[in-house]
């Protein structure tokens, strides 16, 4: 089997010593077009090129644009009034967003052990992640989330 991989092997790399057409040493194929060329390697086809200076066009008495009153501009829309959770979450350093699946605003906070190791919920701010063993980033943790109890028993946690 390696006797004919190998005869197989220097059969193609002799295959590309072969000559192309139009690339050979030969005259005939010197004298062949390549591609539908007729021209020599080299040569420009076509007269000189005319090189014309940008000539201003007629200039015609044009009416200034039209300017539209400031009245006509419809009104920006007014913030609507936060709540009193978005104040709340605002004021303790959390983000007032929209999350989980219901797309419903929450507040989401960044935990202050983020990303420290832990065996159970107790040892976070936050949850205790399973798979990595370390305090959550945010809280809350929407989506499943495979976490560790108080007691270190691991569980799925599922928040929409």
């Amino acid at each position: 089997m390696r006797i004919f991989l190998s005869l197989l092997l220097m059969l193609t790399l002799a295959a590309c010593q072969l000559v192309l057409p139009g690339r050979g040493s030969s005259d005939a194929a010197k004298a062949a077009p390549v591609a539908g060329v007729t021209a020599a390697p080299g040569t420009i086809a076509g007269g000189p090129i005319a090189v014309t200076p940008l000539a201003a066009g007629p200039q015609a008495d044009a009416a200034p644009p039209a300017v539209a009153p400031d009245a006509a501009k419809p009104p920006t829309p007014a913030a609507p009034p936060k709540t009193p959770m978005q104040l709340a979450c605002e004021k303790s350093g959390g983000a007032w967003s929209a999350a989980g699946l219901a797309n419903t605003k929450s507040c989401i906070r960044r935990t202050r052990d983020s990303g420290q190791q832990c065996s159970k919920e107790t040892d976070c701010e936050g949850l205790c992640l399973a798979r990595s063993r370390t305090c959550a980033p945010v809280e809350p943790m929407f989506g499943c989330n495979d976490i560790l109890q108080a007691d270190g028993r691991q569980v799925t946690l599922c928040l929409d």
